[in-house]
């Protein structure tokens, strides 16, 4: 049979303890003669502590005496801690340098062509610039420009997947013009 532990007992006999945990305890306490008998000790015990009367304490006293021994216990803290602490290595900053070279020596290895096949060389290479006049996509001879309309550039950002986002407000309206270009 397995008994309820005893704090659960004790809380049981106080009248602490929560409906459904109550009818449960209540459900063993019923058939056990053992748990029977400790929840009546922790009673008994409940019922001679309530007779305790407590000295009048300095609570100001004792509060002021334990901030004294925190700061103490600080301070002896620090002394202990002043010897030269030997760390354990990371090899976090290491892990991170590897992974840089590895991503440079694949993008030498991928613009040099060495992975991958090698482009048809009669079409030319589509270039996606942002100029001082607005964002301008290039093929060969031929070219698009999105014009930057009476604003003052707020945000250009470029990123290496090919794509430009330019953000322009108009200084006269106030209104916003976004531009989104993506080169697939």
């Amino acid at each position: 049979m397995n008994h309820p532990r005893e704090h659960d007992l004790a809380l049981l006999a106080g009248g602490e303890v929560g409906r459904i945990r109550r009818f449960l305890l209540d459900r063993h306490v019923h058939a056990c003669a053992d748990c029977q008998r400790k929840i009546a000790e922790y009673q008994d015990l409940r019922d001679d502590l309530a007779g305790i009367e407590f000295p009048d304490l300095n609570w100001n006293f004792l509060a002021a005496d334990m901030r004294a021994n925190i700061r103490l216990g600080l301070e002896a803290g620090a002394c202990v801690r002043a010897e030269p602490v030997l760390r354990r290595w990371n090899s976090r900053p290491a892990i991170a340098i590897a992974c840089v070279l590895l991503l440079l020596v694949a993008g030498e290895l991928l613009r040099d062509g060495r992975l991958h096949r090698p482009a048809i060389v009669d079409a030319p290479a589509p270039v996606l610039q942002s100029t001082g006049s607005g964002i301008e996509l290039r093929t060969g001879a031929n070219s698009l420009t999105l014009l930057k309309h009476n604003g003052d550039a707020v945000g250009q950002t470029v990123s290496a997947r090919g794509d430009i986002s330019a953000r322009y407000i108009d200084s006269e309206t106030g209104s916003v013009t976004i531009n989104n270009v993506y080169l697939q």
